[in-house]
């Protein structure tokens, strides 16, 4: 009985030994395909990740070449930078002195002098509008003076070839007249002239300009009384440009 019994329990222990280690064994197996599942898991992600960065990276590279491909070149010839001596938005001051020379009146009027100075701004590289107010006299038979202040508006077209400019002006306004105790306001003042400018550098020029000057007098009330002014005139003028 005993020897059975020790049989038993030797049977027994040898079973559960071997048990134990197959279960050991089992588990460290299973444990290592964990491990190595995770790491090529692991390895896997780590590859997509790479992929996907590499996909964004090629991606911004080629709107980035897209984009410098359809931004001009600034080095690029078609692009070179070109020199406007008036752009837009420019503007100027000028000032005038001129004799004028009377054209009607005989010997009643004599050679005067007149001085302007005006404000001009360019609408383009040729074409400005600007305002224009001045001070003339003629001296009259009898040691008397007839006086003259325009106050006009004009437009000027300003065709250039390299550093010459030649103006051509159209300046229509008010003016008004004194002779000795009369004065005559508003009277019209319709002025047209062209001359030649050169550039002498970025922020003046200085010419010279002719101009034809039509000064009516009309009475509405007494119409025997209207009369006019003709007068031509030759013009030293600098110019300053802002």
């Amino acid at each position: 009985m005993k020897s059975k019994l020790k049989t038993i329990v030797l049977a027994f222990c040898a079973f559960f030994f071997l048990s134990a280690n197959f279960y050991s064994q089992e588990s460290e197996s299973n444990s290592q395909e964990k491990q190595e599942t995770q790491k090529e898991q692991g390895s896997q992600d780590s590859q997509n990740s790479q992929e996907s960065k590499n996909k964004e990276q090629a991606s911004q590279d080629e709107q980035t070449d897209q984009t410098e491909g359809d931004s001009p070149d600034v080095y690029d010839d078609q692009y070179d930078f070109v020199y406007l001596q008036n752009a837009p938005g420019d503007q100027f001051i000028n000032v005038r002195l001129m004799p004028n020379f009377p054209l009607n009146f005989g010997k009643n009027l004599k050679v005067g002098g007149q001085a302007t100075v005006g404000y001009g701004r360019f609408l383009t590289s040729w074409l400005a509008l600007g305002v224009e107010l001045g001070f003339g006299y003629n001296p009259t038979i009898g040691s008397n003076i007839l006086t003259y202040i325009p106050m006009t508006v004009g437009v000027t077209f300003l065709p250039a070839i390299k550093k010459f400019e030649f103006p051509i002006t159209v300046n229509v306004g008010m003016v008004a007249t004194n002779y000795l105790a009369n004065t005559f306001f508003p009277g019209l003042i319709i002025r047209a002239g062209a001359g030649c400018y050169y550039r002498i550098s970025e922020g003046w020029s200085a010419g010279i300009e002719g101009f034809f000057t039509y000064m009516p007098q009309w009475y509405f009330k007494d119409s025997s009384k209207n009369d006019y002014l003709n007068m031509a005139s030759v013009s030293a003028g600098v110019k300053y440009h802002f």
